[in-house]
């Protein structure tokens, strides 16, 4: 493919004629290249954001501040600090419904990786820990991402999203929040048809 593309190019430059059919596939060929070529860069939150928050730099670049996001969330958990959205999840959780991506005007909330940036950790006051039996965290987790395999529950951070709902099912007060790096993942590009 990647020498059908350089000799496509090179006669192109050469002859200066093109069929808009040729040219629309060199481009799409390019800009499938392209991105299968694209390195993702794992990358961290300062503070926990939408699930959708494109990076932090894209984000303070993107982000005017209108706080439609806002408005929108029906979990109340959206506030703007500082002119950008940030979560609380102290008191409730994200149910990751899309309605603040909807609701922004501009690309800062675009991401196709749904991450909070946050992991839930454990403390020592754990029901599981102290008695020896609770799976209400792991219950009410939605991606399935408590294991309780072990005494101290784990995160299994490829499932997790950051939502909070196992704060909320806590009954000890027990999970507490960390940053966490994120890895977008890439999406394939739909296949180009050739005749």
């Amino acid at each position: 493919m990647t020498e059908k593309s350089e000799k496509y190019y090179q006669a192109v430059m050469e002859h200066k004629q093109i069929s808009r059919r040729g040219l629309f596939r060199g481009l799409l060929s390019g800009a499938k290249k392209t991105q299968q070529q694209a390195v993702v860069e794992p990358f961290t939150r300062l503070v926990a954001r939408p699930p959708t928050a494109v990076d932090e730099t894209l984000l303070s670049r993107l982000c005017d501040g209108c706080g439609e996001c806002e408005k929108a969330c029906p979990q109340h958990v959206i506030s703007m600090i500082n002119g950008k959205p940030e979560l609380h999840l102290d008191c409730n959780f994200c149910t990751d419904c899309g309605e603040c991506q909807r609701a922004c005007p501009t690309l800062a909330l675009s991401n196709t990786c749904h991450s909070t940036g946050m992991i839930p950790v454990f403390s020592g006051s754990c029901r599981r820990m102290l008695y020896g039996y609770c799976d209400m965290c792991a219950t009410d987790c939605p991606q399935q991402a408590i294991d309780l395999n072990e005494k101290r529950p784990a995160v299994l951070k490829d499932k997790c999203n950051g939502c909070g709902q196992c704060r909320t099912a806590c009954p000890m007060g027990a999970i507490s929040f960390t940053l966490s790096p994120i890895t977008p993942k890439v999406q394939e590009a739909p296949a180009v048809p050739t005749e």
